[in-house]
């Protein structure tokens, strides 16, 4: 996920996930690999998969929140303000602050870290919850209809579904729960064999050739 250059990050160096994400109103955030073959890496996917499982209660279907998460990525959704990247799950309301003033962002970035170092404790990685091979027969299935609906192309369609082999956990038996460092190793997997597709190449090439994605 890249932030545009007045959205400043509280980071923790050894995390994929930020701390702390101050963001002017007008931020435009996303993950768009899709755009180029590729899904998002260096714990983006995989982000999107701790934060669905954050979201699941007892009692809970869980399908649907997947099925959201799954659709942002795949549709390489960009929130058009900060407050609509919590609507998407970029941001988070119990971490992250938008900036109305512009000129305020910085200055209230460094507020923020220098809050955060007082007694600052590197985050610890949790177990995740994933639904294995139940949800990605349902992932998989929704994706399908996309496809005959004619919404996606065939890439597009194997792209989307790497996307959802990383948030259900890979091919488990069942629901179960997962370290971070798992889910991050089958991202880096699926990064991999993406960048490793001739139509990968193709896309990466027509965009910066041509300045607009590719549907092949």
């Amino acid at each position: 996920m890249q932030p545009r250059k007045d959205t400043y990050l509280a980071e923790d160096a050894k995390s994929s996930c930020t701390d702390a994400a101050i963001c002017h109103a007008e931020s435009y955030i996303g993950l768009v690999e899709v755009g180029v073959g590729l899904i998002p890496g260096g714990g983006g996917t995989k982000e999107f998969a701790v934060r669905a499982s954050d979201a699941f209660f007892e009692g809970d279907v869980q399908i649907p929140t997947l099925v959201e998460k799954l659709k942002v990525i795949a549709t390489a959704t960009v929130s058009t303000s900060a407050h609509e990247g919590f609507k998407h799950g970029y941001l988070l309301h119990d971490r992250d602050v938008v900036e109305m003033n512009l000129g305020k962002v910085l200055s209230s970035a460094k507020a923020k870290v220098l809050e955060l170092a007082r007694h600052y404790t590197a985050p610890v990685h949790k177990e995740v919850t994933v639904l294995g091979r139940g949800g990605l027969g349902t992932l998989y299935t929704a994706l399908n209809e996309f496809y005959l609906g004619k919404y996606m192309s065939a890439y597009d369609l194997e792209i989307a579904k790497k996307v959802a082999y990383v948030l259900c956990g890979g091919d488990l038996t069942g629901q179960q729960k997962v370290s971070e460092q798992y889910l991050l190793d089958i991202e880096r997997e699926a990064f991999l064999q993406l960048l490793g597709n001739q139509k990968t190449l193709d896309r990466i090439q027509y965009l910066l050739m041509n300045n607009k994605p590719l549907r092949n």
